[in-house]
């Protein structure tokens, strides 16, 4: 009994090993390939699962032969995953504001909505606690416009509502008023499911006169299913169109965001966390430097038997600024009612002084 016992635990191990290293060496080799790179998301979840079946193994496979062969693979996997994890998670620890340069500073909030949130009194609630002098929104559907909108357009008079896709309207709200600039997207039926990702560039000054961007968008997930299901094309384009509406997404917003002149801030729901290859290409491409990292964010809320909340475990939320911005805090925030934590940035532009 005792030995059918620790056979099937052996088994168990064996297997989750074998397929949380697979996934960690994917991950690892997702520069090769944005199907692999689709695998970096998972990075924290991979990087304490390998970790706990790895000291699991220490402890099961002590006496077995297979011990030659599980432990150096699960070795491999942990240490493939580490490489991502650790110096992301690190970089969020040890975090500490830049200094200032003596410019006024302004406050940004960025936060997806979630579509099936309603509470939007708690939302307002909370934008008056913290009194952002900005907000960037996504999944801002016309149901959270009803709700959201009266509450916060007295204090934030000037704004605009953009729709992209279903899944993607997003808005920004500011206490000053701000011009569009070119490479701005909106959809003219944001009913449509394949609108292309909406996209808000706006120009903005601080309370000291400084010029500087703000760009909005909220991109898709990673890899799109349904390309494997068209007979029209053969396996290897299946694959490719899996990941060609993500990578189109990021070409067109590195080639806007290069034309941009001046101090540039990036922010929203980017479907891509802080160890994905796709992000980082990113912000080596435009220049911009990643403030948030190793910021979890989401998911907030999992759907089981309702809506409960949970622990976030991926990164998709950032805000980047180029360098000539003065970040002086980015954080996550509370609980607002979202699947999503916001972001909260404080930065300042301009001549230091």
């Amino acid at each position: 009994m005792i030995r059918a016992i620790v056979f099937l635990i052996r088994l168990g191990l064996g297997l989750a090993v074998l397929g949380l290293g697979l996934a960690s060496f994917a991950a690892f080799f997702g520069f090769a390939s944005p199907l692999l790179d689709a695998f970096s998301h998972l990075q924290l979840l991979l990087f304490l699962g390998i970790l706990a079946t790895l000291l699991l193994s220490v402890l099961f496979f002590a006496n077995s032969p297979l011990r030659t062969k599980i432990l150096p693979f699960a070795l491999l996997g942990f240490l493939a995953s580490a490489i991502s994890v650790v110096p992301e998670q690190m970089s969020a620890i040890s975090y500490q504001p830049g200094p200032g340069n003596g410019q006024p500073e302004t406050r940004l909030m960025s936060q997806n909505i979630f579509g099936l949130n309603y509470d939007m009194k708690r939302l307002a609630r909370i934008i008056r606690q913290q009194d952002p002098d900005i907000i960037a929104l996504q999944e801002y559907f016309m149901e959270q416009q009803a709700g959201l909108h009266p509450r916060i357009v007295r204090d934030y008079p000037f704004f605009m509502l953009c729709g992209g896709r279903k899944r993607s309207f997003i808005a920004l709200y500011s206490k000053t008023e701000f011009s569009i600039k070119n490479g701005t997207r909106c959809a003219e039926n944001p009913e449509l499911a394949n609108n292309p990702a909406a996209r808000i560039i706006a120009g903005l000054r601080d309370a000291g006169g400084n010029e500087y961007t703000l760009v909005i968008t909220h991109l898709n997930w990673p890899i799109q299913i349904n390309p494997l299901f068209r007979n029209d094309i053969g396996p290897a384009e299946k694959l490719a169109a899996m990941s060609a509406r993500k990578q189109g997404e990021w070409q067109e917003l590195t080639a806007e965001i290069n034309q941009i002149e001046g101090p540039v801030v990036v922010a929203g729901d980017f479907n891509s966390t802080g160890w994905s290859f796709a992000m980082n290409q990113f912000s080596r491409d435009t220049g911009l430097i990643r403030h948030s990292r190793g910021l979890l964010t989401y998911p907030k809320l999992l759907y089981l038997d309702g809506w409960r909340e949970t622990v976030p475990f991926l990164s998709i939320d950032h805000v980047l600024a180029s360098q000539d911005v003065y970040m002086q805090e980015i954080r996550a925030g509370e609980q607002t009612g979202s699947d999503h934590l916001p972001l909260y940035a404080t930065f300042s532009v301009g001549q230091a002084r």
